[in-house]
C-alpha cells in the first residue's frame, strides 16, 4: 500500500545535498517517489508500506549526516515553524553584530585589514583554512562515493594497499578545481579591460560571497536562495555512479565534483573570478583543493566521530573566513571607483598644491614625490595644473615585499613596471576633473585632481 507522508530534514545547504538524499533514497526498494526542497527543509515521500518502513527511510537520511523530524502530517515542518520568529530574531541579530563590529574596528583602527588582505600569502593562507573547514561538508556530501569505490577496492584486491581510488579521487578533485580557477580567472581578466566594468563585477562578486558565508553561518532561509545555478544533472550523475566498478571511475567523478552545485565551492569559485588572473585563479582554487584533501584521504579513520553538528559548526567558521574574503573583494571594488575602508573612514592624504615645484628651468615641470610603503601610496591625492607637465617620482620602499608595487597603472595614460628605489614618471594633464591611478590589479589606488 503506498503512503505519503511530509517530513522535515535539518542540515542541507545546498542543491547537492538535495541531490544526494534524492539518490539514496529512491534507490530504496519500495520507495515510489521523493522530493527535496533544500531551501526550506521540506521533503515530501511515497513508498511502499509493505516493502519498507518509515524507520528504514530515515535512518538512510540520517546516515548521509542530516536530522529528520517526523510526527506525520500534522508535522509543522521547521521551515514554517520558523519563519516568522526566528528569521525575524536572525535579521536583527545580524544588523546588531554588523554595527558593532563596526564601531569595535573603527575604535581601534583597524581598516586597514582588508587591504592586508590582498597580500598573496594571508589570503591563500585563508583559503586553505576555508578548504580544511569545508572538508567536512565534503566528507558528508561525498562519503557515500569514498566508501562506495573503497569498498570494492578493498574487496578486489583484499591483500594490496587500496589507496590507488583515494588517490584518483582526490587528483580529479585537484586538478578539476585548479583548471576551473584558471578559466574564471581568465574571464575576470577580461572584465579588467574596463576599470568600472571590472569594479561591478567584483561588487556582485563580493556581494554574492557575503550572501553565501552568511548562508553557511545561519538558517535564514532568505541566504539559503541566493546560489549560483549550476547543472544539477551533474551531481545526479556522480551519486547515481558511485557504486561503478571501472577502474578509473574514481578519477572522472573527481574531475567532475569541479562543476557540482555546492555552496562552499562556489564561494571560492567567484573568489577565482575575483582575482582578474589566470594564475591567481588557477592557485586559489589549487590550494582550496588541496585544503579538502587530508580529510577526505583520511575519510576511512575519521568517520567514526563525524556527526552533524560538528560538519555545521566548520560550516559556520567556514561562513566567517568566507564573508571575510568576501569584503575582501567589496573594498576592492570600492577602491576601483576611488574609495575603499580606509578612505570612506579617514581623511585621504593629500599634497598641497602649494608644495607642487614649477621648475622653469626643466621645461616648467610640476614635481610631487609619492612613497609606496606598506599597502598604500603616501601620500595618495595630489593638486596639480592643468596644462602642465608632472614629472613624477615614485619611491618603491625596501620594506615593499608584496608584489602590488610591481606596477603602476595612470588610468587614461599608461602602465609603467616599478624599480625598488625611486622612479621617475611623467605625463601632462590636459582636462580640468580627477586622473586615477592604482596598481596593476586594481587594489590600491590614488588619484590627481586638476586645477
Amino acid at each position: 500500500m503506498l503512503k505519503k507522508i511530509n517530513i522535515a530534514v535539518d542540515g542541507m545547504h545546498c542543491r547537492s545535498c538535495k541531490t544526494l538524499i534524492e539518490s539514496d533514497v529512491e534507490s530504496l526498494e519500495g520507495v515510489n517517489s521523493i522530493n527535496v526542497d533544500y531551501q526550506t527543509g521540506e521533503c515530501e515521500l511515497e513508498f511502499d508500506e509493505e516493502k519498507i518502513s518509515e524507520k528504514e527511510i530515515f535512518e538512510k537520511i540520517e546516515r548521509l549526516n542530516y536530522k529528520v523530524n517526523s510526527k506525520g502530517e500534522e508535522y509543522p515542518l521547521a521551515s514554517k515553524n520558523k519563519k516568522p520568529a526566528n528569521n525575524f530574531l536572525i535579521a536583527i541579530g545580524l544588523m546588531v553584530l554588523f554595527f558593532s563590529a563596526y564601531f569595535l574596528v573603527k575604535h581601534f583602527s583597524l581598516f586597514e585589514i582588508l587591504s592586508r588582505l590582498n597580500d598573496k600569502n594571508l589570503s591563500y593562507g585563508l583559503i586553505f583554512i576555508v578548504g580544511l573547514l569545508t572538508s567536512f561538508h565534503c566528507v558528508g556530501m561525498c562519503g557515500g562515493i569514498v566508501t562506495a569505490y573503497t569498498a570494492y577496492s578493498g574487496a578486489k584486491n583484499k591483500k594490496q594497499n587500496n589507496l590507488s581510488p583515494h588517490f584518483q579521487y582526490n587528483l580529479g578533485r585537484l586538478i578539476s578545481y585548479s583548471l576551473t580557477g584558471a578559466v574564471l580567472g581568465g574571464v575576470g581578466s577580461f572584465f579588467a579591460i574596463s576599470p568600472h566594468f571590472s569594479g561591478f563585477v567584483l561588487l556582485v562578486a563580493g556581494v554574492f560571497m557575503v550572501l553565501m558565508g552568511l548562508s553557511l553561518l545561519s538558517e535564514f532561509s532568505l541566504f539559503k536562495k541566493i546560489k549560483i545555478s549550476t547543472p544539477s544533472f551533474i551531481a545526479k550523475f556522480i551519486f547515481s555512479n558511485k557504486n561503478t566498478k571501472k577502474p578509473k571511475a574514481p578519477l572522472v567523478i573527481g574531475l567532475l565534483t569541479g562543476f557540482m552545485p555546492c555552496g562552499p565551492l562556489q564561494a571560492m569559485q567567484l573568489y577565482a573570478l575575483s582575482s582578474g588572473d589566470i594564475i591567481q585563479g588557477f592557485l586559489a582554487m589549487f590550494i582550496y583543493s588541496l585544503g579538502t584533501i587530508p580529510l577526505m584521504f583520511g575519510f576511512g579513520s575519521v568517520i567514526s566521530f563525524l556527526s552533524g553538528p560538528i560538519i555545521k559548526k566548520a560550516l559556520k567558521i567556514s561562513g566567517v573566513i568566507v564573508i571575510i574574503l568576501g569584503l575582501f573583494i567589496l573594498n576592492r571594488s570600492l577602491s576601483v571607483f576611488g574609495y575603499d575602508v580606509r578612505n570612506i573612514f579617514s581623511a585621504p592624504q593629500t599634497e598641497n598644491q602649494n608644495n607642487i615645484i614649477i621648475d622653469n628651468e626643466n621645461k616648467n615641470y610640476q614635481t610631487i614625490e609619492m612613497s609606496i610603503t606598506g599597502h598604500s601610496y603616501s601620500p595618495n591625492t595630489f593638486f596639480v595644473q592643468k596644462g602642465v607637465p608632472v614629472r613624477w617620482i615614485i619611491d618603491v620602499k625596501d620594506d615593499v615585499i608584496h608584489t602590488l608595487a610591481d606596477q603602476i597603472i595612470l588610468h587614461g595614460f599608461y602602465k609603467k613596471q616599478l624599480q625598488r628605489g625611486k622612479n621617475i614618471l611623467e605625463f601632462t594633464p590636459t582636462e580640468t576633473g580627477e586622473i586615477k591611478f592604482s596598481c596593476w590589479r586594481e587594489i590600491i589606488w590614488g588619484k590627481f585632481v586638476i586645477q
